[in-house]
């Protein structure tokens, strides 16, 4: 802290306290009333940490540099950001949020419970399930995972995972002493999946790993009806599949329906027309990796992405394959880099280097039919997560697309859409 700071602080602490009295002592005989205590329930400091670690992580030029804990002076609950010379907290006299900045003016930023719906700090009444693309694993919602954990309060169940020998899901803890985090390997609320293949099944067999990786899910969390989903990239087409009534077990004709139990699908940089890249891949092993060098070119998944590929015909059939219409959907929509969008590769558009917002916009697929769903655009940029490639005579484009899941504003938004 400099000596600015120093000085400025003892006068912050100071009105603070002096607006605390106002406050509390001009609201007393509302607050204190039977019939406003019955609407006003406490806030737990789990919920009130929660809330500060929130603030701080996707605001850090408001609140910083990151402290922890919580301080108190009654009615407030809050924490003192010196970096930034402000004051964040929660009075227990109107459960309101209040933000005292530099100039000293507090202001009275509205109800809790707000806050806590737009920071994934409320209530979690469906267990979320996290999805992984092309080519990933759990681990690409690491991140995610850990702030959801350590700074969000939130109960990590575990790792679903399919077999294909036993045809059954086993939900377990990560084993790598790297990854080590809270975990209880059942109950929770939420989990990042492992597809037995990520690259080797179709997304209609994908589906199918889902279906039963839902019902796990749900059998570990006795009372819950149903689950938000989550997916990033091709793990979008996995879980469509399934709602679209899809799926199937490996090497069996035989669909699987949708049992009504998920109740918000949430996407991100979905390739829900394909990629052109897919095509690229196929035909140029050196292309594939401007996403990952472990992309198979000649894997099935690589192919259903290819832009009109029959499975995405299948899939976009909304009249024959519909998508339930009691699910909320949003599609976070990754932009900012120049995308291909044909295959003469001087056809760009605006996305994430690998999907265009085009494609990742489910409303461009649903068009008129009634449903309930939002489409959110977020600049990704660039940083050494991406990758460039060279396209001649174009010069160097970059990629944000394996940037999404551990970009902040995705991260924040993911969260004020939980509720």
């Amino acid at each position: 802290m400099n000596n600015h700071q120093r000085k400025d602080y003892p006068l912050l602490a100071r009105k603070l306290v002096a607006v605390i009295f106002v406050v509390f002592f001009n609201m007393a005989a509302v607050i204190n009333s039977p019939a406003q205590a019955a609407d006003s329930a406490p806030p737990s400091n789990n919920d009130i940490d929660c809330l500060l670690n929130w603030a701080q992580t996707f605001y850090p030029s408001l609140f910083s540099p990151q402290v922890s804990g919580l301080q108190f002076s009654a009615p407030y609950t809050y924490r003192y950001y010196p970096g930034s010379n402000t004051y964040v907290g929660v009075s227990s006299a109107d459960n309101h949020v209040y933000y005292l900045g530099p100039d000293g003016v507090l202001q009275d930023e509205g109800d809790l419970s707000v806050w806590l719906a737009a920071s994934g700090c409320g209530p979690r009444p469906y267990p979320v399930i996290f999805i992984h693309g092309l080519a990933s694993s759990a681990d690409t919602w690491i991140a995610y995972r850990n702030y959801l954990v350590n700074s969000g309060h939130w109960i990590f169940g575990g790792v679903p995972a399919y077999s294909q020998a036993t045809k059954t899901v086993n939900i377990s803890c990560p084993s790598n002493p790297g990854q080590t985090v809270s975990c209880t390997g059942g109950t929770g609320d939420f989990y990042t999946l492992n597809f037995s293949d990520s690259q080797g099944l179709s997304f209609d067999e994908q589906g199918g790993e889902l279906a039963a990786i839902i019902k796990a899910v749900l059998d570990a969390n006795p009372g819950k009806k149903k689950v938000i989903l989550i997916s990033h990239s091709a793990g979008t087409l996995a879980a469509r599949g399934y709602l679209q009534g899809l799926a199937r077990e490996l090497n069996s004709a035989t669909t699987i329906p949708y049992r009504d139990d998920v109740i918000k699908f949430i996407t991100v940089g979905a390739p829900h027309q394909g990629s052109f890249w897919a095509a690229e891949c196929r035909n140029n092993a050196d292309v594939c990796n401007f996403v990952s060098p472990s992309i198979d070119p000649n894997s099935i998944a690589i192919e259903d992405l290819i832009s009109n590929s029959p499975a995405l015909n299948t899939l976009n059939d909304l009249i024959t394959h519909p998508l339930p219409s009691n699910i909320f959907y949003v599609s976070i929509i990754g932009t900012g880099q120049s995308t291909l969008n044909s295959l003469s590769l001087t056809d760009f558009k605006d996305g994430d280097g690998i999907v265009t917002t085009i494609s990742q916009d489910l409303s461009t697929i649903t068009g008129n039919l009634p449903f309930q769903q939002k489409s959110v655009r977020i600049d990704i940029p660039f940083r050494e997560c991406g990758n460039t490639i060279d396209v001649p005579p174009i010069g160097n484009i970059g990629e944000t697309h394996t940037c999404e899941t551990t970009d902040i504003g995705v991260g924040a938004e993911i969260l004020r859409d939980l509720q």
